[in-house]
């Protein structure tokens, strides 16, 4: 049985940087951060830098406090509801900061992210599609 699916945008990605690198915008209030993340679909949660929280003017510990389990151990991160902006779809999500600094790379997550988009990669043509979750068309 073949399945047709249909979504609004599409993007090539650089398959040469290591996974699938996609521009996100992040606003608290006021401020704005762009920064760049990797669509990771085994991440339970959306996780950044420290240091981007901090552009932000958040306060890292203020957030509710979450322990992420990786393949290299667990790290610590706070998360705080602000405003999340990639290729052309926003929303509002819960984006978790890693408690120490130097967090090697931002992750783009089930929680946050993966659960209000409809995505599908065809890797071989380094194409994402994608469309806002709630859109069925």
């Amino acid at each position: 049985m073949a399945y047709q699916l249909s979504f609004n945008l599409h993007c090539q990605y650089d398959s040469l940087a290591g996974g699938i690198t996609i521009e996100v915008l992040l606003r608290q209030g006021e401020r704005v951060v762009t920064t760049a993340a990797k669509v990771d679909t085994g991440a339970q949660v959306c996780l950044f830098q420290r240091e981007i929280a901090e552009e932000l003017g958040i306060e890292v510990e203020k957030g509710d406090r979450l322990v992420v389990k990786t393949l290299a151990g667990s790290l610590a991160a706070y998360g705080h509801t602000l405003t999340l902006h990639t290729l052309g779809l926003e929303f509002e999500s819960l984006i978790y900061f890693a408690e120490d600094y130097g967090l090697p790379r931002n992750l783009l997550g089930r929680e946050g992210w993966l659960q209000k988009v409809r995505l599908a990669i065809i890797d071989y043509d380094s194409t994402l599609y994608l469309s806002p979750y709630q859109n069925h068309a």
